[in-house]
């Protein structure tokens, strides 16, 4: 029997490797020239995630609801924030938001006026670290803004987050 920590191991690893795996295979059929009707569909496939990650965030910041970053933050920080926090993470739920309608709109513009190529670099190996560059750049802003703030680790926050899920 697996411990609960050996099967968010096991989850985070095949998540890695579909994550990092997959896009370097598009890429690849797609710079080589095969699968070009596929191109189409990838494209679709792509714009329509993004949309939809965009929609799980911006639905949070309808009237009534709790801002996803606010949700999460509450996971660590307790159910009342302070003020500033929770403008904050009302804002950082905006940029998530617009961050993936960005994306969406970048692979349309470069699926219609450049190459495949460069249309499938930018899908298949730019996504993740553009994602990990909006995590990085949050944090520092995050740093900047709430300099008071206690900082986790992100094993910590990762390890909150499925202890939490667990309970609820």
């Amino acid at each position: 029997m697996k411990t609960g920590s050996s099967k968010i191991i096991m989850v985070t690893t095949v998540a890695i490797v579909t994550i990092v795996g997959y896009p370097l295979l598009m890429h690849h059929f797609l710079h080589n020239g095969q699968y070009q009707d596929l191109a189409l569909i990838y494209l679709m496939q792509f714009i329509i995630t993004q949309l939809l990650l965009a929609t799980v965030f911006a639905s949070t910041l309808l009237p009534g609801k709790t801002p996803l970053i606010t949700h999460f933050a509450q996971m660590v920080y307790g159910l009342k924030l302070p003020s500033e926090v929770d403008r904050y993470c009302r804002n950082t739920t905006w940029a998530w938001a617009l961050f993936f309608i960005a994306l969406a709109l970048v692979s349309l513009l470069l699926y219609t006026f450049a190459s495949a190529v460069i249309w499938s670099f930018f899908c298949n190996v730019l996504y993740f670290p553009l994602i990990a560059m909006m995590f990085v750049v949050e944090y520092f802003v995050r740093s900047y803004s709430l300099p008071h703030l206690k900082r986790l680790p992100i094993l910590k926050g990762w390890n909150l987050y499925w202890e939490n899920k667990k309970s609820s």
